[in-house]
């Protein structure tokens, strides 16, 4: 076992071109404990640190875990790194499952250690079991070729050395080996899916065959190929269908209606943006409805407009802010030549600070170069915005003698004839 996943840690990090610097993400269980001692023992590394996150989730038990690691690597001389997390509280702010946070936490944190720490992979224990569970929990939920192929031996700086070993043969090997580690009570509870799975339904398939295990291994490396081949041949059509705009993605309706594999291609394209296989069939249905109808993922919001289904990365909740900029105007000042997202306005005109604040359905304004005032609804309307780009306009105001506040500039966009750059102007400020 110890050739073998020397040959695939090699394997994994031999991009880099020397001896890879790796933290290796260790649980104390049998799995993770497994490949700290097979890395120790590994002539691939140039140096090794571990890394345990103590989620907080099974009380006294997982800060035992923490603290049989932390003796582990003590007595080994290894570099030790913990974190503590409230995993239950970090679920509830984010609308999450508790594996779903689990898993944000730990690699938002592996990502960090590597950085800090100049390191350039983190090994997970999966193995070959787990990429089974993952396969058959895609397929619960509604997947594609992607989800059926298991878990990618490499994923960006994520490498899994032990994916090719069965949770059996793991655990023989640290039994003859004298490897110590902790057992996780939860592991033969149910509640959760992939327990269940792991604890009902293989057992089943094992009477069926008592081999299904490397039956699905061979099954998921042709999954893994066909996608592979699929994915080259739509990256290379997907120009047809697909383009980026002001950092919106837009889907072409009149190409797909024409696609002889539409279903499949929206599927690909959708699901890199979170929605899953139910709502890709509605978005799919809506392609021959009216506009405006909208859908959201966890990461993205997809609105149907005339022509394009327009695809936009949730807003982050943080507070909007502009820049301004005042300068004496130059002579050969050009309003034109601005760069983009900068207006520029007449200073002199201007109360600060200025305030940028989202549009109110009553909010009007005099359009650049037009003497009457429009419905800031009205104006994006004639600008043909669909709902999702109406909803994310912010205005910059100021306050003129009597208090009053008035629009200097759609934010990014148009600003108030009111407030233009004429000859008369002597300052000008720029707004970001």
């Amino acid at each position: 076992m110890q050739n073998r996943f020397d040959i695939a840690l090699g394997r994994l990090s031999s991009n880099l071109g020397r001896r890879p610097a790796v933290l290796l993400a260790v649980s104390g269980g049998v799995d993770s404990m497994t490949m700290a001692n097979l890395a120790l023992a590994s002539p691939v590394p140039e140096r090794i640190c571990v890394a345990h996150m103590n989620f907080s989730l099974r009380g006294e038990e997982s800060d035992g875990d923490e603290a049989f690691v932390k003796q582990w690597c003590k007595e080994r001389g290894v570099k030790f790194f913990s974190r503590k997390v409230d995993t239950q509280a970090y679920a509830g702010q984010h609308g999450i499952s508790i594996e779903m946070a689990a898993r944000e936490l730990r690699y938002a944190w592996f990502n960090e250690l590597l950085k800090d720490k100049g390191l350039d992979f983190v090994a997970v224990a999966h193995n070959l079991n787990d990429c089974a569970e993952t396969m058959y929990l895609n397929i619960l939920r509604g997947t594609g070729l992607r989800g059926i192929s298991g878990i990618r031996p490499v994923n960006g700086n994520v490498i899994r050395p032990m994916l090719e070993f069965p949770r059996s043969e793991i655990s023989r090997y640290a039994l003859r080996n004298a490897i110590k580690f902790r057992m996780d009570s939860t592991n033969m509870e149910s509640e959760y899916s992939r327990n269940r799975i792991r604890n009902e339904v293989f057992p089943q398939f094992e009477q069926i065959n008592p081999s299904f295990l490397q039956a699905v291994a061979t099954s998921m490396e042709h999954f893994a190929a066909a996608q592979e081949y699929i994915e080259a041949h739509l990256s290379e059509e997907e120009k047809l269908f697909l383009s980026e705009e002001d950092g919106v993605i837009k889907l072409d309706m009149e190409a797909l209606r024409a696609d002889r594999f539409r279903s499949y291609r929206m599927f690909d394209i959708l699901s890199r943006y979170g929605f899953n296989a139910a709502q890709v069939k509605q978005i799919e249905e809506s392609l021959n409805a009216g506009s405006g109808k909208r859908f959201s993922s966890p990461t993205h919001t997809l609105v149907r407009d005339r022509k394009t289904l327009n695809i936009y990365p949730l807003e982050a909740d943080t507070e909007f802010t502009i820049e301004v900029d005042i300068m004496d105007k130059p002579e050969d000042f050009d309003p034109k030549a601005a760069p983009q997202g900068v207006l520029y306005v007449d200073a002199d005109k201007l109360k600060l600070p200025l305030k940028c604040r989202a549009w109110q359905a009553a909010d009007r304004f005099r359009p650049f170069g037009m003497k009457d005032f429009r419905k800031l609804s009205d104006f994006f309307s004639d600008l043909k915005l669909d709902v999702e780009q109406k909803k994310r306009q912010r205005i910059v105001t100021t306050l003129d003698a009597d208090g009053t506040e008035r629009i200097v500039c759609i934010a990014r966009l148009r600003i108030d004839d009111r407030f233009k750059v004429t000859s008369a102007t002597r300052r000008i400020a720029a707004i970001r």
